[in-house]
């Protein structure tokens, strides 16, 4: 009965192991998709330690069984893209590598294996991080990019960014909207979604004497004005928008044809988030919602 026990708790403890390999892939393949923001780095050190020793020790006790050798080999392959896509993140980088490095090293793996393994990840890292910073080197520009000011619309669903871009030419100032709402967030960690940027404003050279600011205002009211502007304002509905309104894929959907209760069925709120830029609209999420600006489709992600 206490030999069944003590394999019970072997099996256990290695699910351990698998389970940090999975967090460890998982967060190489958010750094990929989102960027990585960390409020206090401190806490976050302590945090990764602590689970460290914790995962180290459960590792320990079932260093011989398969699913701990199995994850230990492979936790440092999988660590590779954490450390190149987030290079600057000291405080993200050195708890895992320090832990997964233990693991491999204390693991119930033989030494051959280990050191033929040991000698494949080196060359894997040595050559995987020279063709890294080449590739970043060769896509990288000449030009230097600021972020004077972001902010978060009343409804926290949208943020835009304010960016001064200086380069050979005087320079530019532009606009970007994004989704505020697409994040991942943690206690320790958030990664922010990047590659939904929409450019809503841009101006050469730099500008100087920019006035932003986010006001709310009803459905109906963005309606009107943009009738006003014009009876042929369209609308790009997505392909199976227009089929669930009767449109063909080709027609042309004017905005004088939609409801305010057809709008409210395509989503749009009753209140919605304009951004002023100057004392004139620049971006209506009341057109962001009907176009679906923010598509996963239209991600443009980038891990230079």
């Amino acid at each position: 009965m206490s030999q069944t026990s003590s394999k019970g708790k072997q099996i256990l403890l290695s699910c351990v192991s698998l389970v940090y390999l999975i967090i460890i892939g998982a967060i190489g393949v958010l750094s990929s998709l989102y960027t990585v923001s960390i409020p206090n780095k401190p806490i976050l050190i302590v945090t990764l330690s602590l689970i460290g020793l914790l995962v180290i020790s459960a590792m320990i006790y079932s260093r011989n069984h398969f699913i701990t050798k199995f994850s230990c080999m492979l936790l440092l392959p999988c660590l590779l893209p954490t450390i190149l896509l987030n290079f600057h993140e000291w405080a993200l980088i050195v708890p895992l590598a320090v832990t997964c490095l233990l693991m491999f090293f204390f693991s119930g793996v033989a030494e051959t294996p280990k050191t033929i393994f040991g000698t494949v990840y080196l060359l894997l890292y040595v050559l995987g991080s020279l063709g890294f910073f080449m590739a970043a080197s060769l896509f990288s520009t000449a030009s230097v990019s600021t972020t004077l000011e972001s902010r978060v619309s009343d409804s926290g669903s949208y943020r835009y960014s304010l960016v001064n871009t200086e380069d050979s030419s005087g320079g530019s100032t532009k606009i970007e909207i994004s989704p505020n709402d697409m994040d991942i967030n943690f206690s320790v960690i958030s990664f922010l979604a990047e590659g939904y940027e929409r450019t809503v404003y841009i101006e050469r050279p730099v500008q100087t004497e920019i006035s932003i600011e986010w006001k709310t205002v009803s459905r109906q009211e963005v309606s009107s004005e943009l009738n006003e502007i014009s009876d042929k304002v369209t609308i790009d509905l997505p392909r199976e928008t227009k089929a669930s309104l009767g449109y063909s894929e080709n027609a042309d959907v004017y905005l004088r044809d939609l409801s305010d209760n057809t709008l409210s069925s395509l989503g749009v709120p009753e209140q919605t988030d304009v951004l002023y830029l100057n004392g004139q609209p620049c971006f209506r999420s009341y057109v962001a919602i009907l176009e679906d600006y923010f598509s996963s489709s239209e991600r443009v992600s980038s891990v230079f």
